[in-house]
């Protein structure tokens, strides 16, 4: 049996992944991956991780898979299945070999990746140096093809009613909530499921990170 570590605060996390630091057996920087649906919360808690990291005096590169996203016509193509945007929305193999295999293998890199054909048309500068741990945090990262890529990986558990409230609260969305909707209903969470149930996301993840409910005083 496959027994998960359970989290509910970046400090417990950050713990587990400077342990990890600490006991490993290479130079080379740890990748852990920090994934789940989208609107889960995971960039957030990514950030926070990272920072409590480096008040530990660690050297941390935080990468994040929107800035390798595909082109709008490709992500949001009306006649995109949910699988097609599955494995279409996201240049993984060229985020891992242009960027975090290079990082892993070296601990620095210095580069500027040309995005133009992404959903927002931009230049992405990467200036990391000496790292210890690479933190990626994205949806589907979790599947077999990156597994033996990663030191670690947490699974950051949300339903998709939460995912969709913390979605079109973040998100500018320049069409109508109604366009939102429909997006999110007939090809983001579709796709997601698609995703549990094909990778398995939760059973080939390390650890889960369920955030603890707010209490409320009578």
């Amino acid at each position: 049996m496959n027994v998960k570590t359970m989290f509910n605060n970046a400090a417990q996390m950050k713990s587990a992944i400077k342990d990890l630091h600490n006991n490993k057996d290479s130079t080379k920087a740890q990748v852990v991956a920090i994934s789940g649906i989208e609107g889960s919360g995971k960039r957030e808690l990514t950030e926070k991780i990272a920072a409590a990291l480096k008040l530990e005096g660690l050297n941390v590169a935080v990468i994040h898979t929107d800035d390798w996203e595909a082109c709008k016509s490709i992500r949001f193509n009306i006649m995109n299945s949910p699988e097609e945007y599955y494995l279409n929305a996201y240049r993984f193999d060229e985020m891992f070999e242009q960027l975090v295999l290079p990082l892993k293998l070296f601990g620095s890199i210095k580069t500027s990746v040309d995005l133009a054909d992404s959903e927002s048309p931009r230049r992405v500068d990467y200036d990391f140096e000496n790292i210890d741990i690479i933190l990626i945090e994205g949806v589907y990262l979790i599947q077999e093809a990156y597994l033996d890529l990663y030191d670690y990986s947490c699974w950051v558990k949300s339903n998709f009613d939460k995912a969709f409230k913390k979605l079109s609260e973040s998100v500018n969305v320049e069409e109508s909530q109604e366009a939102l909707v429909n997006l999110f209903e007939m090809l983001i969470k579709p796709a997601g499921q698609y995703h549990l149930y094909a990778d398995d996301p939760i059973g080939n993840s390390r650890s889960i990170y369920l955030e603890a409910e707010p209490t409320t005083d009578e």
